[in-house]
């Protein structure tokens, strides 16, 4: 992407002057469409990429399959996914056995755009549905790897936000030079999830047992 970059002018200077040397923020993998961010500065470039600082991440995802409640709760709680490393060989060229990785994804934001139903049977086996997708994690093939432990195959996977920087109109293969945005600003949306306080539980539970206490009416 950078030599591609560079063959369209990005990053050359004037005559005689050194050319800027460009740096990736994240990376995407190669089945994965949308924004991609690039800087001349290195230490910007890492605190964007930096766990500790939270930066929100939206996609667009389609998936196929059948999308319950259960599977939205989860997504949102968090889950915790065992990895398959498969066609992985010794020397001479026999199947190692190794104990699969255990990765805990944190929970995310997830809503449903649209769903549309090609009406392959009644079960929703033909069902596929547009999601929009907010983590503040950058693991790798991480939403790939969560929608898939919950049988949802991923059919296409698109980063429309990254902080403060969104992709909006800009058409695929377009590079433009877009303005610093500052990396405290960004850092102030803080978590995804807002913790309930205790005052806000027991109010929850108060109300629960107002409504379900069993009143006995008298009609005589």
């Amino acid at each position: 992407m950078i030599q591609r970059l560079s063959m369209g002018g990005v990053g050359k200077n004037k005559k005689n002057q050194p050319n800027i040397h460009l740096k990736p923020v994240g990376r995407l993998d190669m089945m994965t469409e949308g924004l991609m961010i690039f800087t001349n500065d290195g230490k910007y470039a890492r605190e964007l990429e930096l766990p500790i600082n939270k930066l929100w991440r939206t996609y667009r995802v389609r998936v196929h399959g059948r999308l319950t409640m259960g599977k939205m709760r989860a997504m949102r709680k968090g889950l915790t996914v065992r990895l398959n490393d498969n066609n992985v060989k010794d020397a001479n060229g026999q199947d190692v056995i190794r104990a699969r990785k255990v990765m805990k994804y944190k929970g995310i934001k997830v809503s449903i755009e649209r769903k549309s139903s090609k009406g392959r049977g009644r079960g929703g086996g033909g069902t596929n549905t547009w999601l929009q997708i907010t983590c503040s994690e950058g693991k790798n093939r991480m939403l790939r790897r969560i929608l898939e432990s919950l049988g949802l195959d991923v059919t296409r996977l698109i980063r429309i936000s990254y902080g403060d920087y969104k992709l909006d109109t800009i058409p695929p293969g377009k590079a433009i030079e877009v303005n610093y945005k500052d990396i405290q600003k960004m850092k102030k949306k803080g978590p995804l999830f807002v913790a309930k306080s205790s005052n806000d539980e027991k109010k929850k539970k108060d109300f629960d047992k107002e409504n379900n206490d069993v009143q006995w009416v008298n009609y005589s």
